[in-house]
């Protein structure tokens, strides 16, 4: 149904701008800024959980719901949005691991709190980008089980080497 395709579209296009913005973490010259950026992240990972659980969520059931029949992603908007996003996240990860490095730089304990909110946003950025990928793929599959079942024409292939070889040919 169109419905959820532009569902499966739309949530992956709004979740980058639905997400609340990154704290700023300027090195702190003193452990009392450092607490407080601590406290920052886990703030951040606290407001951005939700808006994520409820995205997987509405993306999972748009995927449920999606009719064999029909094009998930008749126009590849939905495809596209999901990449964007998961590319988004990536940069989000390369982020959080530049903070990391600068703490470590400036001094901070390994012990301090504040790697262990990095560590945990970055485990729900990495939830985040593993669920696009599979949200992209349940999708690409969706499409090539509806071209194959209006295919006329039908392929077996015995070997990986011979699949391989047919993508080349296309």
């Amino acid at each position: 149904m169109l419905e959820h395709c532009n569902t499966i579209r739309d949530v992956s296009r709004a979740l980058p701008a639905l997400l609340p913005a990154d704290p700023d973490l300027a090195v702190p010259s003193s452990a009392k800024l450092l607490d407080a950026h601590t406290k920052g992240l886990r703030q951040h990972y606290d407001d951005l959980f939700p808006v994520i659980d409820r995205a997987g969520h509405t993306l999972a059931e748009a995927i449920k719901k999606l009719d064999p029949g029909e094009s998930a992603d008749p126009d590849g908007e939905g495809v596209a949005a999901l990449e964007q996003t998961e590319d988004y996240f990536k940069r989000r990860r390369e982020q959080l691991q530049h903070w990391h490095d600068a703490f470590v730089e400036m001094g901070a304990s390994p012990s301090h709190g504040v790697f262990a909110a990095l560590n945990r946003l970055d485990n729900l950025y990495m939830w985040i980008v593993a669920t696009m990928q599979e949200v992209r793929w349940a999708v690409l599959f969706a499409e090539g089980v509806r071209a194959q079942a209006e295919s006329s024409e039908t392929r077996l292939f015995t070997s990986s080497a011979e699949w391989l070889a047919c993508l080349r040919e296309d």
